[in-house]
């Protein structure tokens, strides 16, 4: 009899709409404040860090900082 890996049980948290609007306008470290290190960690995953990151530098550049 092999050992299989069980599968978890949680189901992920669903990604908040306002998450991407969070990040984009404070960056990493608030959103991890808001929801944790993990949880953005997962997210980010699903989303994409690339697709994040380019969102964010472009808000800056508008905002011009």
């Amino acid at each position: 009899m092999s050992k299989s890996k069980l599968l978890p049980t949680s189901a992920p948290k669903p990604i908040p709409p306002e998450f991407m609007e969070k990040f984009v306008k404070h960056g990493w470290r608030r959103v991890e404040n808001i929801w944790g290190k993990s949880t953005v960690l997962a997210w980010s995953k699903a989303i994409g860090r690339k697709r994040m990151t380019e969102a964010r530098k472009r808000y800056l550049r508008e905002v011009g900082q």
